[in-house]
């Protein structure tokens, strides 16, 4: 006579889906806070550059006097959340946010806000408005 060997547990389809469908949920979340953290990397990168353009504005006003231009530093051609105003021979460097930059630029105000302002570059001096 055949034995029937008993079958082990397993998950039901309601089961399996309850937990295809967790899985799903849980990975959603994981992705958003991905995405949020590539974004903040890509602002704050941002704004180290706008301060490295800065720096550069001013060692280069102080070297050569003459105002910084757009081609004369690399920080400055990767600023994408900043709008910078080159001077014209006045000393003056200008930069203002520009939250439609980039996709990533919405909190710019927040985070490098206090990076603009006109700086007047006279001599070796540095005066902030």
């Amino acid at each position: 006579m055949m034995e029937f060997q008993k079958m082990r547990p397993a998950l039901t389809l309601i089961e399996l889906t309850l937990v295809i469908a967790i899985v799903g949920i849980l990975s959603i979340i994981a992705l958003e806070r991905l995405f949020a953290t590539r974004d903040d990397a890509k602002i704050t990168t941002d704004i180290a550059n706008m301060a490295a353009c800065i720096n550069d504005a001013g060692m280069y006003y102080t070297s050569y006097a003459q105002d910084l231009q757009e081609d004369d530093s690399d920080n400055c051609k990767k600023v994408k959340c900043f709008d910078i105003t080159y001077g014209n021979g006045s000393g003056d460097f200008a930069v203002a946010t520009n939250p439609n930059g980039a996709d990533y630029c919405d909190r710019v105000d927040e985070l490098g806000g206090h990076l603009a302002k006109i700086y007047h570059f006279h001599g070796t001096n540095v005066v902030l408005d």
